[in-house]
């Protein structure tokens, strides 16, 4: 095995069988990894890692906000994570506010500019 990177290293069990071990497993060690074995033809295995990122709120919702009634008021929540975290948005009544689409469907706590919000 050739790498560069002492996070990876392979063991062999004295049983036919090979094992990539990643440590400290990173956004970055996504993607294929192939299995190959040098004969002629070549035969190979690939398999592919997907890395999860725990989902976390990197920017909190603006405290403290105003608006004067019938204005209008931004409250803003930005998130990360792999696979893309569900946001969602309740009241203090722990209730998921409800938003419509355009089209008349509804869709609970989720809001992006699609959505119209209904009371």
């Amino acid at each position: 095995m050739v790498a560069l990177n002492p996070r990876l290293s392979v063991t062999y069990n004295n049983h036919n069988t090979w094992k990539l071990h990643v440590s400290n497993v990173q956004a970055n060690d996504s993607g294929t990894y192939m299995c190959q074995v040098n004969t002629d033809p070549m035969k190979s295995q690939m398999g592919h890692l997907s890395v999860v990122i725990p989902p976390d709120i990197v920017d909190s919702v603006t405290e403290g906000s105003s608006a004067r009634e019938g204005g209008s008021v931004r409250l803003t929540c930005s998130a990360t994570g792999v696979p893309p975290p569900t946001v969602l948005w309740r009241r203090e009544s722990y209730k998921p506010i409800v938003f419509r689409y355009d089209g008349g469907r509804e869709k609970k706590g989720k809001l992006t500019s699609q959505y119209k919000q209904i009371q």
